[in-house]
């Protein structure tokens, strides 16, 4: 798109410049023959004047003077009432000229002309100052033209990564920044409206499919009772048959497990192996200018180089991003994420956890109204769902370790 951009105000500045270059140079050479035009003409004047003052005082025309009026790269050539060339005088080294002629009252032609090559020569150098101002142009343009093409693409190219997110099946929701474009801005206005309806749907038919196994679980449990009662009969046909009856209630209670399971994984695709240093710095590239708005920093190091992982991408994505934004609401001073192996270590300068809270930090909070105190718990349950693990590993500052599944490994399975 930058590329676009570019390409396409350069074409425009090109076009323009063109529809303007060619008369603007006529101008200017036009302007040029006028003024020589107008010399010329004056100078011809003068010495046709000079030859009717000669004629009326009886002299003779003195044409050496007359020559001598003349500027250096001007010539003058006089013929008689006959037509008869009477007098010549041509600057050495003309190649190109202009003249004016004047006829006196006595039938004396003159012709005055002049040296052509200075003012082609000043022609070209009018037309490279216009070259070198429309190269000008078209620099200034370029620039002016990546400076709002990157303007333009970085909001898109975020609003790209949100929605490649959410097909990933991370519906966590974080408002983009805002473009200060209408039409950008309310895009991802509706890219977010959408990821909240997504998500609070796919939690409603979790809640519910959570209610109808523990209903149906209930039921299939007082059956299995009976079942196995009728199992003790001494009616050889009636224990069979509840024998039977006993080993589907048994079938019905490991399909609703793994529907279950199915449920819980909270992500709309299957797992895949993907690189985690590009994983980690997307999202560190998302949560970037709310670290500027807060004049924090986050950065992101490597203390070993990572094997490739393997999870779910959405998954993975809201278990960083509720650490990075527990560390930008809790913590103090530049937020660190260390990528150690298929490991990354969250850690921020803040004051850590109380003593007194670091062994149940996961817990979550005991009043179910509370505000705050949910984040580190959903998001090791959201690690454990994906097969990772999320502990403590150091306080004050407070480190957070959050290690994935090896991609090597689960391949070499």
């Amino acid at each position: 798109m930058r590329r676009r951009l570019v390409i396409s105000t350069i074409a425009i500045v090109l076009v323009v410049l063109g529809a303007l270059a060619v008369p603007i140079g006529l101008i200017v050479y036009d302007a040029a023959e006028r003024q020589i035009g107008a010399r010329l003409e004056q100078q011809a004047t003068t010495i046709v004047n000079a030859l009717v003052a000669d004629a009326n005082a009886g002299r003779e025309p003195d044409y050496e003077s007359l020559t001598e009026t003349l500027g250096p790269n001007d010539g003058l050539q006089v013929f008689g009432p006959d037509g008869k060339l009477i007098h010549r005088f041509v600057p050495p080294g003309v190649t190109s000229t202009r003249s004016t002629a004047r006829s006196a009252p006595n039938g004396t032609r003159i012709i005055v002309l002049t040296n052509a090559d200075p003012l082609d020569e000043q022609f070209r150098e009018q037309l490279n100052i216009l070259l070198f101002l429309a190269l000008g142009a078209i620099a200034a343009a370029a620039g002016l033209a990546a400076v709002q093409g990157h303007q333009l693409a970085r909001p898109l190219e975020r609003m790209a990564k949100r929605a490649a997110r959410i097909g990933d099946g991370d519906f966590s929701v974080q408002s983009l920044p805002k473009a200060h474009i209408p039409e950008i801005d309310r895009i991802g206005s509706a890219l977010d409206t959408s990821a909240q309806r997504v998500d609070r749907m796919l939690a409603n038919e979790r809640h519910f499919t959570a209610d109808a196994t523990h209903q149906l679980r209930t039921g299939l449990a007082g059956l299995a009772m009976r079942f196995e009662i009728l199992a003790m009969n001494k009616d050889p046909d009636v224990a069979a048959e509840a024998r039977a009856g006993l080993s589907q209630t048994d079938q019905l209670n490991e399909t609703i497990d793994e529907l279950l399971a199915m449920a819980r994984q909270r992500s709309t695709r299957e797992r895949t192996v993907f690189d985690l240093t590009a994983f980690v710095n997307d999202h560190a590239n998302e949560w970037q200018p709310r670290f500027d708005a807060e004049r924090r920093h986050l950065a992101v190091i490597t203390a070993n180089t990572p094997p490739p992982v393997y999870g779910t991408k959405g998954l993975a994505g809201q278990v960083i991003d509720i650490l990075i934004d527990n560390a930008l609401r809790h913590g103090e001073g530049t937020v660190t994420l260390m990528i150690d192996g298929p490991s990354v270590i969250v850690i921020d300068q803040g004051p850590g956890i109380p003593p007194e809270k670091l062994r149940n930090a996961f817990d979550g909070p005991v009043d179910p109204a509370a505000a705050h105190g949910r984040g580190l718990s959903l998001a090791r349950r959201l690690a454990q769902v994906d097969g990772a693990s999320l502990d403590v590993v150091g306080n004050q500052p407070l480190r957070l370790r959050f290690t994935l599944v090896r991609g090597d490994q689960k391949l070499a399975d």
